[in-house]
């Protein structure tokens, strides 16, 4: 039978009657401090009415939610008040690892992860030269002038293909000369990157012919030497003592080629296409001469793949057209971006990967000082769970004080990481690139924001779980005391051996790369750097064509000679920082096509020197002033040249011709008179190479250092040597003044960074890691105070005590050192190309860290040990 609509009416009326008195109810408990879940399934059972108690809530979820989360928060910082060593103990661990893992990635995304600073980066290409009998994992190397013509006619998947390589620059402003870096490119080289000038033009196709002096310059260098003035395009300034009308001004920012100094100054190919002298070939149209760089941007719809697979035929098309300088010869793409990362990927990835561990560390940490917190707060959380909240409610109560401290911790590693930023690029080597480019942005507080999370919840999982379950039990006894359980013992064992296995690895990957630095810095080079001063400058070819250079290097040499505690000078290419060549050369008596001939490092040095250098002349003689341009040509080789190639003949008398002709149309042969000891040519970590070398006067072809070693103080010999080349050409600007050593020093900097990094987190893991073994065991020895007391009270004697404790915590740690030995020994092969002279397993690392450790663990120990022995047994028996 149908109700009546009145009785309908009030039955409705007295359902929001009580469905208000629910939500009052409700609402009342939630402000007394309990959760929606615990006030819902309280009115449940005094109501009874299952489905309007539902109803009702149905539509509280929607605002309890925040308002849950605020009282989690507000419960959260109310119960860590009450802890403030725990809290700043929490926040500074936090802060620390995410501290130092926002800092590295800061360098990382600046380097490796942000795009070039150019429109549609991603389509920017390298393109280099390979040696295909090596295949397409062979050493990249620079392009000739002639075959980058010859790609950028014939291709069709770039959009643009330009080239460039840098140079030194003298200009002169108001009658002062200055140093400029720069660059030579070609005419497309500013479309090809997508940026045009701020001021002016940027090159046309015409001016990359010889005699079209232009110049496009950089904002700082509008800025320094032009007052920034708005007619600085249109104005002829004096380059290398030549006229170049400024055409254009590039914006504020603008960098490339992205090398250290920064290029400020660009010119076109007419500056490789001019003839000095008559006879002479221009270098643009010489195919054998590699050392420019190609960049392309390719087409929207082509692949790499596919412009890989077109510049492969065009190289083999210009290996069939000019065989003898093409024959083998291939082509590689490489993206710019990855180019330029090159070797620092592999080291800034292992150090993204100890900091890593460093927050992995320090989240086991957080977890165990959580897990012995949340022992202590047994009795609490068991009368919650009895009161009716459920486990789902605990662990998000508990995870919220993790999270709460892991904000508060991700703030302080924010500040910690800027200031740390500027620590690490202080550090960095000079040839990791962009490093002006690492800051906090976007991405790094995204990336730490994350890492903040995740530590959150690796921090405090465990500890949430085990505080919301039955464990940790709590046993009221008649002392009130809370004991754990097994099973939180266990977790607190377990994460301890993680947390010293994770440390293993670490101290032995620092530990490796500490005994690989030791050998590379003892390595010999092959010279003396000490006492050795270097400067540098260019001699503008317009008006020192090739035989007024040497002259002016030739009488520079004698002046210096005869100042006053100069022991030695010479002009030269330096080790390790030098112009390299790989010119191939032909054995006489063994005729090979030149596609098929060795290669050797080549240099052009002046008399004396060898012996400024103190590079011991082995057998024959070293050059002297007698080896002019008008003498019989010499050359002389080093050991690893006679051992490789003159298979155990005397290398006096043999002959050689370079593949490279200097002042002939054809090159001449060359007669051995000297070997020299090895010396590190291109870096302390590479072997010595077959190397020869040739007088400066019998074929300069680069600019070149000139070497003092004196016994007087390094700033009076280049006051001295500034005057002396100043009072031949007041034009000529002196730079890269450095003693030698500075040299060798800059040439072990990216070990030296990757080291001192590695070290530094290593450190950082061994304290967290002792700290949390202390902790471990005081937690240990406090739980078990009134078993110690009963033992003595029973006459253990406090040596048997202390033993005891330690033997616990040396258990933890052979454990730990076990599993992180295991560990090491596979991930350090991952350091084997940063490595030098030293074996990833070496035993002799694996052992000192074992030893460490175990010295750090007593040491954590032994004071909560010590402690173990003093419990007054009196006192115990009593609360029995």
């Amino acid at each position: 039978m149908k109700r009546p609509l009145w009785r309908r009416q009030q039955d409705r009326e007295l359902d929001e009657e009580i469905a208000s008195h629910l939500r009052l109810a409700i609402a009342d408990r939630v402000a007394r401090g309990e959760t929606l879940e615990e006030a819902t399934r309280a009115a449940r059972r005094e109501f009874g009415n299952v489905a309007l108690v539902k109803e009702v809530t149905r539509d509280m979820w929607g605002w309890t939610a925040l308002e849950q989360l605020a009282q989690d928060v507000r419960y959260a910082c109310r119960s860590l008040r009450k802890a403030p060593g725990f809290a700043a103990v929490a926040i500074a661990t936090f802060a620390l690892g995410i501290g130092v893992n926002a800092a590295m990635f800061s360098v990382i995304d600046a380097v490796m992860l942000r795009p070039l600073p150019f429109p549609q980066s991603d389509r920017l290409v390298a393109v280099e030269m390979i040696d295909l009998r090596r295949g397409h994992t062979s050493p990249r190397s620079s392009v000739s002038w002639p075959d980058f013509f010859d790609w950028r006619s014939r291709t069709r998947a770039f959009e643009r293909l330009s080239a460039y390589h840098e140079l030194a620059f003298t200009m002169t402003v108001g009658g002062r000369s200055t140093y400029t870096p720069g660059a030579v490119v070609s005419a497309d080289f500013f479309s090809t990157l997508g940026v045009q000038p701020l001021l002016g033009r940027s090159f046309r196709p015409e001016e990359e012919r010889a005699g079209a002096d232009v110049a496009v310059i950089s904002d700082s260098l509008w800025r320094s030497e032009f007052g920034a003035a708005a007619d600085a395009v249109g104005r002829v300034t004096t380059i290398n003592a030549r006229p170049f009308t400024i055409v254009g001004v590039m914006p504020a920012g603008f960098r490339y080629p992205l090398s250290v100094p920064a290029a400020q100054l660009w010119v076109t190919t007419a500056q490789d296409a001019r003839i000095d002298e008559p006879g002479d070939t221009p270098i643009t149209t010489q195919r054998g001469a590699h050392f420019i760089r190609v960049i392309g941007r390719l087409r929207a719809e082509a692949t790499v793949a596919a412009a890989q697979a077109e510049m492969d035929a065009i190289a083999a098309a210009l290996a069939r057209e000019y065989p003898e300088d093409n024959d083998q010869h291939g082509v590689a793409l490489t993206p710019e971006l990855e180019r330029l990362v090159g070797s620092t990927r592999q080291p800034l990835l292992v150090l993204l990967v100890a900091v890593g561990c460093v927050l992995l560390i320090a989240c086991v940490n957080l977890a165990n000082l959580a897990l012995v917190r949340g022992a202590g707060r047994g009795r609490e959380i068991a009368l919650r769970l009895a009161l009716g909240a459920s486990r789902r409610r605990i662990v998000v109560q508990l995870l919220t004080e993790s999270v709460v401290l892991s904000v508060l911790g991700t703030a302080v590693g924010l500040l910690l990481a800027a200031w740390s930023i500027g620590v690490l690029v202080r550090m960095s080597p000079a040839d990791l690139h962009r490093l002006d480019e690492v800051r906090i942005d976007g991405a790094v507080l995204a990336f730490t924001a994350a890492v903040g999370f995740l530590s959150a919840l690796g921090s405090g999982t465990i500890p949430a779980l085990f505080g919301s379950g039955t464990e940790p039990k709590v046993n009221l006894d008649d002392s009130g005391r809370i004991t754990a359980g097994r099973a939180h013992s266990r977790a607190r064992t377990t994460l301890i051996v993680a947390e010293i296995s994770v440390g293993v690895v670490l101290l032995v990957a620092a530990g490796l790369l500490l005994r690989s630095f030791d050998r590379l810095v003892h390595t010999d080079p092959g010279f003396d750097a000490s006492h050795v001063v270097t400067f540098k400058f260019s001699l503008p070819t317009s008006r020192y064509p090739y035989l007024k250079q040497i002259a002016f290097y030739d009488e520079l040499i004698a002046d210096l000679d005869a100042l006053p505690g100069i022991e030695a000078t010479a002009a030269a290419p330096l080790p390790l920082v030098g112009v390299r060549y790989g010119i191939g050369f032909e054995l006489a008596g063994a005729p090979l096509p030149p596609s098929q001939r060795a290669s050797a490092d080549f240099c052009m040095v002046g008399p004396g020197f060898f012996r400024a250098l103190q590079i011991p002349i082995v057998e024959g003689r070293e050059f002297s002033a007698a080896d002019d341009d008008a003498a019989p040509r010499v050359v002389v080789v080093n050991e690893s040249f006679a051992r490789q190639f003159l298979n155990g003949r005397n290398p006096i008398g043999q002959r050689i011709r370079p593949g490279l002709s200097t002042t002939e149309k054809t090159a001449p042969w060359r007669e051995v008179v000297g070997v020299t000891r090895d010396v590190r040519q291109r870096s302390l970590n590479e072997p010595s190479r077959p190397a020869y070398f040739i007088p400066y006067a019998q074929g300069l072809i680069s600019t070149l250092f000139i070497v003092i070693r004196t016994t007087a103080a390094p700033g009076v010999v280049v006051d001295a040597a500034r005057r002396a080349v100043l009072s031949k050409d007041p034009e000529v600007a002196l730079y890269d003044i450095r003693g030698l050593d500075e040299y060798v020093t800059m040439s072990v900097a990216p070990a030296r960074f990757q080291m001192l990094l590695l070290t530094l987190f290593a450190v950082l893991a061994l304290v967290l890691t002792a700290v949390g073994l202390y902790g471990v065991v005081a937690y240990g020895v406090a739980q078990r105070t009134r078993e110690f007391g009963i033992r003595l009270a029973l006459g253990a004697r406090p040596r048997e005590v202390m033993q005891l404790v330690l033997r616990h915590a040396m258990h933890m740690t052979g454990a730990g050192v076990v599993v992180g030995v295991i560990g090491a020994v596979f991930t350090t092969r991952l350091l084997g190309r940063a490595l030098y002279e030293i074996d990833p397993l070496d035993p002799l690392t694996f052992a000192a860290v074992v030893g460490v450790l175990v010295c750090v663990a007593l040491i954590a120990s032994i004071v909560p040990a010590r402690r173990a022995t003093r419990v007054d047994p009196i006192r115990s028996l009593r609360t029995e």
